[in-house]
């Protein structure tokens, strides 16, 4: 079996179980919110709910799903009778920040979801209510299984817009993926882009998630490590290709992100691929492949 080096944009995304429901609420009940930065998923048991999620506007009924993805206000009521209903709030990061679940393109109203489908969700909140290691990671491998269950049936992953920021931060951006090795700071970018450095960094940081720098660097390192997976190069010679000052410096920031030295990781690739990993290149997504950004900078 081989050992097969997992880079690109999901793969490198960390799931996050904010929340659990199992709750009954009132005729009546109603809670209106601005556009949150998680998403939710809700397994309605009894009674109905009316959903808005911007533009959608829906009427769960016992036995439906309603999911609920980042980025528009959102508006939940119980109809007419007391409402039973369970789920889970969950996020996918990027890079520690940038919300991925927002991509997922899984519609509001799920109208007949499969029974392993609310299986998994009835236990993940089950679970979520336990206060143990054991309980939470539970909970979290049941939310998960949970989700990759409903992009499975019903995401639309692949066809949602690459980005949604200003052309200024896509030319900085663009730079980045075009020249990992040049000598790019703040400044230079800032010049791509047609604004001030400090003007640049703001929204930069405001679109994207995360400092330019820490950016670069995070899309550095995805690059270096799929080089040391898939050629023969020597580590001096990724690291010169990647942007590092020299190998060394290379070294501490691959062990600081990834557990490991550069040598030490592809030693237990070596060691690992029995199947022809060498002769089974796969391509590296970029760090921000997909990932959709509010237009938030002004």
């Amino acid at each position: 079996m081989a050992h097969l080096d997992l880079g690109g944009t999901w793969h490198e995304s960390s799931y996050r179980l904010t929340e659990i429901y199992d709750v009954t609420v009132p005729p009546g009940w109603v809670i209106a919110l601005d556009p949150q930065p998680y998403a939710e998923v809700v397994l309605v048991q009894q009674g109905r709910l009316r959903v808005e999620l911007g533009t959608d506007r829906v009427v769960v009924s016992p036995g439906q799903l309603v999911v609920l993805l980042p980025g528009a206000a959102r508006v939940t009521e119980a109809l007419g009778e007391p409402v039973e209903f369970v789920g889970f709030g969950f996020r996918i990061e990027l890079l520690g920040s940038i919300e991925m679940s927002g991509l997922l393109g899984i519609p509001v109203l799920i109208e007949q979801p499969a029974d392993s489908l609310t299986g998994l969700i009835r236990t993940a909140v089950e679970r979520g209510a336990g206060e143990s290691a054991a309980a939470a990671l539970t909970a979290r491998a049941y939310a998960e299984l949970a989700t990759a269950e409903l992009v499975a049936a019903y995401g639309d992953v692949g066809h949602v817009r690459r980005v949604r920021t200003r052309p200024e931060i896509e030319a900085a951006l663009t730079l980045m993926e075009q020249d990992l090795s040049g000598d790019l700071d703040v400044p230079s970018l800032a010049r791509a882009a047609n604004m001030s450095p400090k003007h640049f960094a703001t929204c930069f940081r405001n679109l994207v998630g995360v400092p330019p720098m820490a950016y670069l660097q995070a899309m550095r390192l995805s690059r270096a490590r799929a080089a040391l997976a898939r050629t023969d190069q020597t580590t001096t010679a990724i690291a010169a290709s990647h942007g590092f000052a020299d190998a060394a410096h290379f070294s501490r920031a691959f062990k600081r992100r990834y557990g490991l030295a550069p040598t030490q990781f592809r030693r237990n690739l070596l060691r690992d691929n029995t199947a022809g990993l060498w002769d089974k290149p796969r391509r590296a997504a970029p760090p921000h492949d997909g990932v959709s950004r509010e237009e938030s900078c002004r």
